[in-house]
């Protein structure tokens, strides 16, 4: 009996200690507000603004607002110019009528007889019995601009022939074939042809597959008689080392 009235007492110990700490931490947490000091304005200064007109004590602080004045320029201001007011024209009128003609030729025909001197004679005529035509009869000087290293030079015609053949490799870029086609070869038609290209392919036994047509020369007999001459009559294939080619014709 002694011994649970020893344990309630350290109870109701234990718990009188709790509430302690709780009321002191309480009271650590709410606290009384600091007093407020009042703020006297009493000796504050106001500022004061004062519009100041332009004027020859101020000068100075009128050209600075005038160069940080922000005012856009293309508007109607006092510094910028105006197109005078343009006179108004007269009812009927157009503007084209504002500038009148100015004749710097006669109306009348060209007076030689008054113009030109005696001694001048225009295509063999005196300048009395000329008529406007013989002034464009006259004998011209020459060549105006043989002076200039322009001569006469005598071109002889070349051989006549049926086209050009050039073969080009594939691999390196360089012309390994340079043929003129003879005059009685050429292509049987009288239409303008424009140069045409082929591909072709050689092995060793010659051309592997028909020719292929890259460029068109714009008229069908010349692209079919080109194609079987370089390969029946000009045997390509027997000419040239195994490889890819690039052959242009030319007229």
């Amino acid at each position: 009996m002694n011994a649970s009235r020893t344990g309630g007492k350290e109870r109701w110990a234990a718990a009188a200690a709790g509430a302690a700490s709780v009321f002191a931490l309480a009271l650590f947490l709410f606290r009384a507000p600091l007093p407020v000091v009042p703020f006297s304005v009493a000796g504050e200064r106001r500022a004061e603004v004062v519009l100041l007109q332009p004027d020859a004590a101020n000068s100075v602080l009128h050209e600075q607002a005038v160069m940080r004045d922000t005012t856009p320029l293309f508007l109607p201001t006092e510094r910028n110019s105006a197109p005078s007011e343009l006179p108004r024209r007269e009812p009927g009128k157009t503007f084209l009528d504002n500038d009148p003609p100015k004749l710097s030729i006669g109306e009348g025909g060209l007076n030689l007889t008054a113009e030109l001197p005696p001694i001048v004679t225009l295509n063999g005529k005196v300048p009395g019995a000329a008529r406007p035509e013989d002034t464009l009869a006259a004998a011209a000087p020459g060549e105006l601009l043989i002076g200039f290293g322009r001569a006469e030079v005598a071109a002889t015609p070349g051989n006549p022939r049926g086209g050009f053949i050039e073969v080009v490799a594939e691999s390196s870029g360089q012309t390994v074939l340079r043929a003129p086609v003879p005059a009685s070869a050429a292509p049987p038609t009288t239409k303008v042809w424009q140069p045409l290209e082929f591909m072709v392919a050689i092995d060793r036994a010659g051309l592997v597959g028909p020719l292929v047509i890259t460029a068109d020369s714009r008229v069908e007999e010349v692209n079919i008689y080109f194609r079987k001459y370089l390969a029946q009559t000009f045997r390509l294939g027997d000419r040239l080392a195994p490889g890819f080619y690039r052959v242009v014709i030319a007229p």
